[in-house]
């Protein structure tokens, strides 16, 4: 993860958090139609096997999830007046 400044921290508003979930949230929604397409594309019978662009799709979607959690948990921090 990247370490901003202290300053750069505090500067970030709200609605700018909430824009940078959103744009997770739709890298989540491609990530997780691209594990399903690569899902049914395998075809075990003719050894048409997808394991390895799988593994790294659900792991995207992992990191997706838990950059929207941080930022979502960050601006209930703000909200209670905790940061910022």
């Amino acid at each position: 993860m990247n370490q901003q400044p202290e300053e750069e921290l505090k500067s970030i508003s709200i609605p700018e958090i909430e824009v940078e979930i959103e744009n997770f949230k739709k890298e989540l929604e491609t990530c997780q139609q691209r594990t399903k397409k690569l899902m049914a594309s395998e075809n075990p019978s003719e050894g048409i096997f997808f394991a390895k662009e799988i593994f790294e799709s659900q792991q995207d979607k992992l990191r997706l999830e838990a950059e929207i959690d941080i930022r979502q948990r960050k601006i209930n921090r703000m909200r209670l007046g905790m940061e910022g």
